[in-house]
């Protein structure tokens, strides 16, 4: 008996995806129009290229186009599923809301360095006070923080559960090495003046979300950093931790620049990048190497000076002794399964690498069903 190729089933699967098709047909050429013109416009506005010759750094290909397209639509749903929502949303109730308004508690403008831009709002509990204080990095952008103020209800939230809160405004226009020293100053200036607000300077933390954790990440290794360049250049003059000679001098350089560093006695790292080297791989994967906001911050070359996992290998690969007291006591990494921005591998590696050099207290959460998990749902 002959075997039966085509059974009802099968016939009308194929005729409704051909129905289907026929049937979006007139949509093709609007829809592609439409990817086109957002793909275009948005390079136009993000690519630093374009400002010589946009016409040259405009896509053609559909299939860049396609996944650049992609990849613009899943950044904005991170932006929508993160953080950011919920933090316009709070700072919108708070404004607007008279009844159910938390009392404000914050000492505001406060100099905390030379610099005209130094300045910080610092949130004091009004009572059960634990004494602890966190140092909030706001914002996802390397350069500067320009909406610090849209994290005032969050540090109000915590401030709500006995912590000091201090939400500095760092950056301006400048590198990923300004805002870190910017940031510099203002741990300094907390750990200095703790006891004057009835803090605990021992029991100073630093928070971030994306290039927040990052930076922070970046923090809390420039004491070990220092300690392995001056170790070593006692030994041999110009050693060299990083594989790459570009990498290191740009690490150096960056180390210089944080003098006296304060230990943390520990680090919140949410959603944050801790390998640049692999982002901009995967972001070219993407087709959104030049689009990205570690495009714009990160020469060419220096992206391993500026990426904590690989530091920290570096460091227990070329350390026989690294005391473990020049590291963060406890390391909390938070990350969403679904984070398109920054994968979840980048905290994975973190965790494992932190665990690996004797960080006493490494603890990792990730939401499965998120993409950028924020305080109000960890």
């Amino acid at each position: 008996m002959a075997r039966k190729l085509w059974s009802w089933r099968t016939c009308a699967w194929y005729v409704g995806v051909l129905g289907a098709a026929l049937a979006l047909l007139p949509f093709a050429v609007p829809i592609t129009v439409l990817g086109y013109a957002v793909v275009w416009i948005y390079t136009w506005t993000h690519d630093p290229r374009a400002r010589k010759n946009f016409v040259k750094v405009l896509p053609v290909d559909p299939r860049r186009v396609f996944r650049c397209g992609q990849a613009l639509w899943a950044g904005m749903l991170d932006g929508l599923g993160g953080p950011t929502a919920a933090l316009v949303w709070a700072f919108v109730a708070a404004k607007l809301s008279r009844s159910t308004r938390a009392q404000d508690t914050a000492v505001r403008d406060i100099q905390y360095g030379p610099l005209a831009k130094h300045r910080l709002d610092l949130f004091v509990p009004l009572s059960t006070a634990t004494g602890a204080v966190v140092v909030i990095f706001p914002g996802y952008r390397w350069s500067r923080t320009k909406r610090a103020r849209m994290y005032r209800p969050m540090a109000q939230t915590l401030c709500g559960d006995g912590l000091f809160v201090v939400l500095p405004r760092v950056g301006s226009q400048g590198s990923p090495a300004d805002a870190l020293e910017d940031f510099h100053v203002a741990v300094q200036w907390v750990v200095a003046n703790a006891a004057n607000f009835g803090a605990d300077a021992a029991r100073v933390h630093v928070m971030g979300c994306g290039a927040g954790a990052h930076l922070c990440a970046m923090y809390s290794l420039a004491a070990p950093l220092r300690t392995w360049y001056a170790q070593a250049d006692r030994m041999a003059r110009g050693a060299q931790l990083l594989a790459s000679a570009e990498a290191d001098a740009a690490l150096r350089r960056m180390v210089k620049r944080i003098r006296h560093p304060q230990r943390v006695a520990g680090l919140v790292l949410v959603s944050g990048v801790y390998d640049v080297v692999a982002q901009r791989r995967y972001e070219t994967d993407r087709c959104i190497e030049h689009l990205t906001a570690a495009a714009r911050a990160f020469a060419t070359g220096e992206e391993e000076a500026w990426s904590p996992a690989l530091a920290v290998r570096a460091l227990r690969r070329r350390s026989a002794v690294l005391p473990p007291e020049l590291f963060p006591r406890s390391v909390l990494l938070i990350h969403g399964r679904l984070d398109s921005t920054f994968e979840l591998a980048q905290s994975q590696r973190m965790f494992r690498e932190l665990c690996a050099v004797g960080v006493p207290d490494v603890q990792m959460k990730i939401y499965a069903n998120l993409r950028r998990p924020w305080l109000s749902r960890c």
